[in-house]
């Protein structure tokens, strides 16, 4: 179990320009090979999202105006808040931010022909049910995750095992997207 503050996680620019992100996790580790990879990223202008070939994404926005995703002859899209939504990583993408201002969004990208991402949005104590991989990430309230106390833009990941998310008052929201493997992997 891996814990993370994205307030206090490295900050890598795109090359375009367009916005940054925070690396939650990357398997296997420092490679463009990943099996599955998580991330918090901010879109700061209108421009193309980069190609993964092979891989599956799922995009949810945590902060800001809504985004406009144009994938071509695939799909149009509005990303709305706390709200995901999934896309093959190899469309041709372009975003707009629709009120003009910075968006923040959650990033699960699985390998296609290895595992796939459920991402959801939780609002009471569950146990998860990935037992090869899994996210969680806070937007509010406190949660309880084994010792450790979890409150907005904290979270954690892991690759191994079950684990429950307590929500320790009346209301709280958090990201969860488990990683199920496909069979033979």
């Amino acid at each position: 179990m891996e814990f993370f503050d994205i307030r206090k996680m490295p900050v890598n620019l795109w090359r375009n320009g367009a916005g940054e992100t925070r690396e939650i996790c990357c398997l296997p580790p420092a490679t463009r090979d990943f099996t599955w990879r998580a991330s918090i990223a901010s879109i700061a202008g209108n421009g193309e999202f980069s190609l993964f070939p092979g891989v599956d994404r799922v995009i949810t926005l945590l902060e800001g105006g809504e985004v406009a995703l144009d994938g071509g002859h695939s799909f149009n899209h509005r990303l709305r808040r706390h709200q995901p939504f999934s896309f093959a990583g190899d469309t041709p993408v372009k975003a707009k931010l629709t009120e003009g201002q910075m968006s923040m969004d959650f990033n699960i990208m699985t390998r296609r022909d290895r595992c796939r991402a459920k991402v959801r949005v939780a609002d009471r104590t569950f146990t998860t049910f990935a037992s090869r991989g899994g996210v969680v990430f806070v937007i509010s309230g406190a949660w309880q995750m084994g010792d450790k106390l979890l409150t907005a833009d904290q979270g954690a990941w892991w690759q191994e095992g079950r684990h429950t998310l307590r929500l320790l008052k009346d209301e709280g929201k958090l990201l969860f997207s488990e990683i199920i493997w496909l069979p033979g992997h």
